[in-house]
């Protein structure tokens, strides 16, 4: 298989290399890889249009021919959440793939038994969705996504992995801010100086640097666990990595979210179910 690496900017002005597999340079064969579904919707009377997050692909959207009716090929396997083994037939040419058969690897059921976490999981397919474009992502994203899920899934519906979650993201995405030093002059956040969140400027300034446009006054101890958080690795393995004290939750959430703001025109529907959780 034929595939491009593009070199593109981030909005930080970093520069970053990721994985694009154009459907011009797919050949016209089956392709089994490993996926998270990330959304479906009916087509037609009869089929599925399945969004889903492969390891081996980026995210690619294919047409379950049959699934609104089918008991048997794809029975509870195009289920948001769910973790498959999925085989695409990608054309030449065509943004969209067939959905020739389905195996389950796990479903999430206690996503689905749960209020708080099943706003949590939401929340990480529609921003990884809204960030991530199709036939574009690496096997990363994919392992990403998958732990996230796997860790609400399996612990406490804890903020901290969101922020976590979010903040790789931003990363693999090309647009992972500074947090540890000021952007403009290096003084380092733990420092003691006080040290302001800009979006526009991919990162902290510190208050010497700050100068004009939007910024948020950012707490040092709030900024230390996202600094930790960025260099943890993330994976399934053990969540209490990524505990975030009561008292500092509000904050971290929105010193993280605004540097998702200019690549979000519009709100999240998860992100306001989450809020009217409180």
């Amino acid at each position: 298989m034929s595939t491009q690496i593009l070199t593109v900017a981030g909005r930080s002005g970093a520069r970053y290399s990721k994985e694009r597999v154009p459907a011009s340079v797919i050949p016209h064969h089956e392709t089994i890889t490993p996926a998270v579904v990330v959304r479906t919707r009916a087509f037609g009377e009869s089929d599925k249009i399945v969004t889903f997050l492969t390891r081996d692909l980026g995210k690619i959207a294919g047409i379950a021919k049959g699934a609104q009716r089918s008991k048997r090929r794809f029975v509870n396997v195009l289920e948001t959440f769910t973790h498959v083994d999925v085989t695409l037939r990608v054309r030449a040419g065509s943004d969209l793939a067939f959905v020739n058969a389905c195996v389950l690897r796990d479903a999430p059921i206690s996503l689905a038994r749960d209020l708080v976490k099943f706003a949590y999981a939401s929340y990480v397919l529609e921003l990884t969705d809204r960030m991530v474009r199709e036939r574009e992502a690496g096997p990363e994203t994919y392992e990403l996504v998958r732990d996230a899920i796997a860790l609400l899934e399996n612990g406490d519906a804890e903020p901290g992995v969101l922020r976590a979650f979010e903040l790789h993201l931003l990363r693999l995405t090309g647009y992972e801010p500074e947090l540890a030093h000021c952007r403009r002059c290096g003084t380092g956040s733990a420092s003691g100086v006080a040290m302001y969140v800009h979006p526009a400027r991919g990162g902290v300034l510190c208050g010497r640097c700050r100068g004009d446009g939007r910024a948020y006054l950012a707490s040092q101890a709030v900024l230390e666990r996202l600094i930790a958080f960025q260099r943890l690795h993330f994976d399934a393995s053990d969540g209490e990595r990524f505990r975030l004290a009561p008292s500092m939750a509000a904050e971290a959430r929105a010193l993280v979210r605004c540097f998702f703001a200019a690549n979000l025109t519009a709100p999240l529907a998860s992100e306001r179910f989450l809020e009217s959780l409180g």
